[in-house]
């Protein structure tokens, strides 16, 4: 019989998503090992590592105000590095010095299975689980076998790639909104439009090098041609799924676009930081990115006059991004001295840490439902509601099998690549000259690292991949897990 969980598997990454929205500035206050919480005078020290560079400063807001009301409990937080967290974070773990809270930087089956991060369900009970987004809590992700061990900050509706749009360069030649366009042909249309009417100078898309971005846009955009596949499985097939119609047409648009001066010429030499600057510098009309570029174009370009809006797909039609993909939140160590307090401050943030983290510094969608806050720029209203629209719950084999999870950890650990993030860009740089070749390339390598996987997993197969009862852009729910027990 299925179990009837609300499931979720994903590996979680170190930056993913994450690096690319981060200003790449280091920071933080003093460093202390996670073992040294201390007790002075009747105050009660704990150690908390962010390794979010975004959240930086609204940390410092949200323990600022903690502390003003808390006086008996003080928060020591450090600013991981941006470049070694990880290898910070391993160095914890496997000497049993994590800090008292820290921000989800590992795969939480293996820290469960090591007994590091502490069971947060007498913080999160049902009544409180019920203040989330549907679809917030999840397994390998914020919990295993129905536990929490995330405190979540991010909705599961979070993450969909969207266009930004220049309002000054487009009202200087003589475009509006109304002009967006919304086809992959209206985009070109309006592109050469730019381009001609500025005598060359403005190449209307600013795109990158970066392989991550590259194999999300092209997943996403690919989802409006073959939506069976939202991301790198065919749910309908039971079977990973790199190479389909949509994504070689779509790495081809791309290419298309290079070819005629739509996309700036440097894209294939520059970062998505720099990139993002172009566009707000007005070297460009428009970028493609996701839901964090709104708070860094607003405070890191100091840029205002721009818009969002859904990308531009082959015909207009819509596309998607799956659901909760990535858990991003807190967690707390198992050796913690001090759950008293770590409580205290756990409840404090149930109140305020969403608002102060993410809608008063526009910097994402929060995981909890009615949030309040006035965010610092107006377009933030308009990339939650692109986000509800876009980032739809699909199936997830771990809802009905834990096994999956393993599984999929060495299916990817043998796969030998990432995506197609890679081939797209040595494609767009002339590496790469036949792009629907290569990628059927690692579609056949992933249908055989798959097949030999489950060949060592007998608990798994490849029914755990198949739901019939799905249908793509209609958001798979409990109730369609358990039409399947």
């Amino acid at each position: 019989m299925k179990k009837t969980l609300w499931l979720l598997t994903i590996i979680l990454t170190f930056g993913l998503v994450i690096s690319a929205c981060a200003n790449p500035e280091d920071g933080g206050d003093s460093s202390v090992d996670g073992d040294e919480a201390s007790e002075e005078d009747g105050v009660v020290t704990l150690d908390l590592w962010n390794r979010y560079p975004e959240l930086r400063a609204p940390f410092d807001r949200l323990i600022e105000g903690f502390e003003e009301e808390h006086p008996d409990i003080k928060i020591n937080k450090q600013d991981l590095p941006l470049e070694s967290h990880e290898a910070q974070f391993q160095t914890a773990l496997s000497d049993n010095s994590l800090p008292d809270l820290f921000t989800t930087a590992a795969d939480l089956q293996e820290l469960v299975e090591v007994d590091a991060v502490k069971d947060l369900d007498e913080v999160f009970t049902d009544e409180v689980r019920g203040e989330f987004v549907e679809g917030t809590w999840w397994e390998n992700g914020t919990t295993l076998d129905g536990t929490a061990y995330v405190f979540p900050f991010v909705s599961p509706k979070s993450g969909a790639m969207v266009m930004y749009y220049n309002l000054d360069v487009l009202e200087q030649y003589g475009l509006s909104e109304d002009d967006i366009p919304q086809t992959w042909e209206e985009f070109i249309e309006v592109g050469n439009t730019i381009y001609e009417e500025s005598g060359e100078s403005i190449y209307p898309l600013a795109w990158n090098n970066e392989a991550w971005s590259n194999d999300s846009l092209v997943n996403m955009m690919g989802t409006a041609i073959s939506p069976n596949t939202p991301w790198r499985f065919d749910y309908t097939e039971g079977q990973p799924s790199i190479s389909t119609e949509g994504k070689v047409e779509s790495a081809e648009y791309l290419k298309q676009l290079q070819q005629e001066n739509i996309m700036d010429p440097t894209s294939t030499e520059v970062s998505t930081i720099d990139a993002e600057a172009n566009f707000a510098a007005g070297n460009n009309a428009f970028w493609f990115s996701g839901n964090w570029t709104g708070t860094q174009l607003y405070n890191d370009h100091g840029f205002e006059n721009w818009g969002v809006a859904e990308l531009p797909t082959k015909d207009g039609e819509p596309y998607y991004y799956p659901a909760a993909r990535q858990a991003d939140g807190l967690q707390v160590s198992n050796n913690t001295e001090h759950w008293e307090e770590v409580k205290v401050f756990l409840e404090y943030a149930l109140d305020n840490l969403h608002e102060e983290l993410y809608v008063k510094s526009g910097t994402g969608v929060p995981a909890k439902k009615d949030v309040g806050g006035e965010p610092p720029y107006d377009q933030y209203n308009d990339i939650v509601a692109l986000m509800e629209e876009l980032a739809i719950p699909v199936p997830k084999p771990a809802q009905d099998n834990l096994n999956t999870v393993e599984f999929e950890r060495s299916y990817n650990d043998s796969l030998g690549f990432a995506g197609i993030g890679d081939p797209v860009v040595g494609y767009l740089a002339g590496a790469v000259d036949d792009i629907e070749a290569e990628i059927e390339e690692l579609d056949e390598q992933a249908q055989g690292t798959f097949e030999t996987t489950l060949e060592e997993y007998p608990d798994v197969s490849s029914d755990d991949y198949k739901f019939p009862n799905w249908e793509p852009f209609t958001p798979y729910t409990l109730d369609d897990y358990e039409e399947l027990d």
